[in-house]
């Protein structure tokens, strides 16, 4: 049975790695004339079209809102490891788990969750400019493989559950789809705070409000997702359907999920505070032409509450039917 330490750790990696996605492509979308200057071995010789020897120097306003962002999606991340590691139990179970030749979900998410975590150390470093011979071409090639470790990341929280065979409501494509966007979503919540707290938000008020509409666009597809999710459940439709009672146990999980005991946090605290009102924030940071520090905090928050909300409630519906057949 899943506990509260894999929910933790399900959300923190999958925020962790969201927001790794959304710095490095952020950082890929930097001018070059504004990042770099041109040298040759480290040494800068002035800000402008940068050459094959072009060389990071962050200016202030980029220092400010790159690096403190990896620094919270290293947070994120590094409390998810310790939520792994303590529902492993002991440390030498998830080192024989991370050395085992047999691949599992569970040891690639934990490889891709050190990878990850190991380039953001590096980008991190580089963009708060604390090295100084980091090689532009070289960052950006940094970035690219970082989004691509915090994808994997990401569609890893959603495989892991769907890769759970015995319970039904988690065997659909669209669970690793609806974590795939929660994750993007809560990512670009904790990039928007730690701007916002950091005093970033002023100098990129264009960049983070054009964030804001895409995270909006992000929720709609949420919202669309999880429709599909809830309404394949309750229609019967998913699951392994050559064990016996799957259909049953698969109808108890949705009706668990939507009417049960907790249908209160998945209304409440996912749909109304996790979708509908961040995409209402959403909308109006994106139309706003100066920084809301307020208004982005709370709908940074209601987006990592929900984001929380929602894994909780979906693998607590999932193993709803196992309970009450164990018991």
């Amino acid at each position: 049975m899943l506990g509260p330490l894999i929910v933790c750790y399900l959300f923190l990696g999958g925020t962790g790695a969201g927001a790794c996605l959304v710095l490095a492509v952020l950082g890929m979308l930097a001018p070059r004339e504004l990042v770099a200057v041109q040298g040759v071995g480290g040494c800068g010789a002035g800000r402008g079209p940068a050459g094959a020897h072009a060389v990071l120097r962050p200016p202030a306003p980029y220092r400010r809102l790159l690096a403190p962002g990896y620094a919270a999606a290293l947070v994120a991340l590094a409390l998810g490891m310790v939520c792994l590691l303590a529902d492993v139990g002991r440390a030498d179970r998830l080192l024989l788990l991370l050395t085992s030749p047999a691949l599992s979900h569970v040891a690639v998410g934990a490889w891709s969750l050190v990878v990850c975590a190991a380039l953001a150390v590096l980008a991190g470093l580089a963009w708060a400019g604390l090295a100084r011979r980091w090689r532009f071409a070289a960052v950006r090639v940094l970035q690219a493989a970082l989004a691509l470790a915090a994808l994997v990341v990401m569609l890893y929280t959603g495989l892991l559950l769907q890769s759970l065979n015995a319970v039904p409501l988690w065997a659909t494509p669209w669970l690793p789809a609806l974590f795939v966007l929660s994750s993007l979503s809560c990512g670009m919540a904790l990039v928007l705070a730690a701007a916002q707290l950091t005093g970033a938000a002023f100098a990129f008020v264009t960049v983070l409000g054009r964030l804001a509409a895409v995270d909006a666009a992000v929720v709609v597809l949420e919202a669309l997702v999880l429709a599909a999710f809830v309404g394949t459940a309750l229609a019967g439709i998913g699951g392994d359907f050559l064990v016996d009672r799957t259909a049953e146990a698969l109808a108890a999980s949705a009706e668990a999920l939507v009417a049960g005991e907790a249908a209160w946090l998945f209304w409440g605290g996912f749909v109304l505070a996790g979708l509908a009102v961040p995409f209402a924030l959403d909308v109006a940071l994106a139309r706003l032409r100066r920084p809301r520090p307020a208004l982005a905090l709370v709908a940074a928050a209601c987006v990592l509450a929900g984001g929380l909300a929602m894994r909780f409630c979906v693998v607590e519906a999932g193993m709803h039917p196992l309970l009450a057949m164990a018991s």
